[in-house]
């Protein structure tokens, strides 16, 4: 395989001797994958996408040289994303997703059938087209009836909705570039607008033990506007440190307040799930001393 190596671009994949290295997350740390080959490679009007057949991790998407989702653990991040805010609610009916263009997330709520509408919202229309070449599993359910796939700013998309969604989930990449603005203040404030009485928000918050973007500032934040804010952790085997962190936050509805009508049917759907379960929902939330200090909840 032929030697990349581009110090000076990190959108340029860094590849030596069928060995990708992510190195910029961290000054004096790489995760890397050994490479079977590369798969498709393009430079869309946002960033550079990448998707790479690996022996690791089976199909690896990149995107400006991040990893963000591969064959062998996608299913960790969507299940919780999916599942926890609907094992809380009381009854949901309209979803956004804000990012999220690889699918994952809402192959798991179209798994609800009390939902009547998923709106997913992603800025960049390629990724929602490399996904469904490259990873079918993930967007098998945007053909459902229920979705509604849009290639749009969702920053702007959701201060045109007020009081509509029940949950809303922030699917983003790292906090930089365009995605910087899916973490503030303000940002949120526009979310909590956008949510019913019982609205539940979640987004995926880095990793506390390099905290290269201030995570704690995340969760300020989200303090400044949500009345609870928690925070729990699931395992990303391609994500800087594996461990990786996530916010719930709503208007009230405490995360491992489970509402029972919805028991019988998350039994069954246990049956299918890789990772999510009940006990593991009910666990989640009980943090470590790193993670209550860096989060602060």
């Amino acid at each position: 395989m032929t030697t990349e190596i581009n110090e000076k671009n990190p959108n340029e994949l860094l590849i030596e001797k069928d060995w990708y290295s992510e190195r910029y997350f961290h000054k004096n740390v790489a995760t890397s994958f050994k490479i079977k080959s590369i798969l498709h490679s393009e430079k869309s009007q946002y960033q550079k996408i990448d998707v790479l057949d690996t022996h690791g991790v089976g199909r690896l998407l990149l995107l400006d040289g991040k990893t963000m989702v591969s064959d062998h653990d996608e299913f960790v991040y969507h299940e919780v994303m999916g599942h926890i805010p609907s094992m809380v609610h009381p009854g949901i009916k309209n979803v956004l997703i804000i990012g999220g263009g690889d699918g994952g997330i809402v192959r798991e709520y179209v798994k609800h059938p009390e939902i009547e509408r998923i709106d997913l919202v992603e800025i960049d229309e390629r990724v929602i087209e490399v996904s469904k070449k490259y990873f079918p599993d993930c967007t098998s359910g945007l053909s459902d009836k229920r979705v509604n796939v849009l290639p749009q700013d969702g920053v702007e998309y959701i201060k045109n909705h007020k009081n509509f969604f029940d949950v809303i989930i922030i699917d983003s990449t790292d906090p930089e570039d365009f995605a910087a603005g899916l973490f503030t203040k303000e940002f949120y404030s526009h979310v909590y607008e956008a949510l019913t009485e019982n609205g539940i928000m979640m987004a995926q918050t880095e990793n506390p033990f390099y905290d290269e973007y201030g995570i704690k500032s995340f969760y300020d934040n989200l303090r400044s506007v949500y009345p609870v804010v928690k925070s729990f952790t699931g395992p990303m085997l391609i994500y800087p440190g594996v461990f990786w962190t996530f916010a719930y936050a709503s208007k009230g509805l405490i995360p491992t307040n489970f509402n029972e009508s919805k028991i019988p049917h998350m039994k069954e759907l246990e049956k299918t799930l890789k990772w999510y379960n009940m006990d593991w929902h009910k666990g989640a939330f009980n943090l470590s001393n790193i993670h209550k200090r860096v989060t602060g909840c």
